[in-house]
């Protein structure tokens, strides 16, 4: 009689490793819903394998689509071009622009004669965050500083990039700036 326990515990032990086994121990996976809708298909000329059709949009050749670039060398060629843009808002000096996926950190020195209103030359910051939209539409958040801290850091990236730096390089500094400037984005870079 003395046996039999242990060889029901370890029957009993068998089975329910084998049940767990056959239906796992692991939650549902769930799936985000797709906000976007699949673009329609239509039939090779050979029906063979479908194939998309493009959206009936035509950009015009200034503006840029598809994603953001990721290689150092195009990220510090849209940084670039997007200083420039700033640069051609009235009341602004110099700009250095860091990207960050998709947002874009200006930091703006101000001609002296730019009133301070607020302390930020607000108009000029509004300004120019409507032109690197305009001239980049795809920049979910553009956000703007004035003050010389912020900007020194901001300048400080963008030209350690220019200069054949890594973005993994400034990712800490990044990370401060996307924290301080566009509240809500949390980090961006890894």
């Amino acid at each position: 009689m003395p046996t039999k326990r242990p060889l029901r515990i370890l029957v009993l032990g068998m089975c329910l490793l084998v049940v767990l086994t056959v239906t796992g121990c692991r939650a549902a996976q769930k799936k985000p819903l797709s906000i976007r809708t699949p673009a329609p298909t239509k039939p090779s000329p050979m029906g063979t394998a479908p194939r998309t059709t493009p959206a009936p949009t035509t950009p015009t050749p200034t503006t840029p689509t598809g994603p953001l670039p990721t290689r150092r060398e195009e990220v510090v060629k849209l940084q670039d071009k997007l200083a420039k843009e700033a640069e051609k808002v009235p009341g602004v000096k110099k700009a250095w622009v860091v990207l960050s996926g998709d947002i874009a950190m200006v930091g703006t020195e101000l001609e002296s004669n730019v009133s301070q209103g607020q302390g930020d030359g607000a108009g000029v910051k509004n300004d120019v965050m409507v032109r690197l939209r305009k001239a980049d539409p795809r920049l979910t958040r553009v956000a703007v500083a004035t003050d010389a801290g912020t900007v020194s850091k901001l300048r400080q990236v963008a030209e350690g990039m220019r200069t054949g730096k890594t973005t993994t390089t400034f990712t800490r500094d990044i990370n401060d700036l996307v924290r301080k400037l566009v509240p809500g984005a949390g980090t961006t870079v890894k």
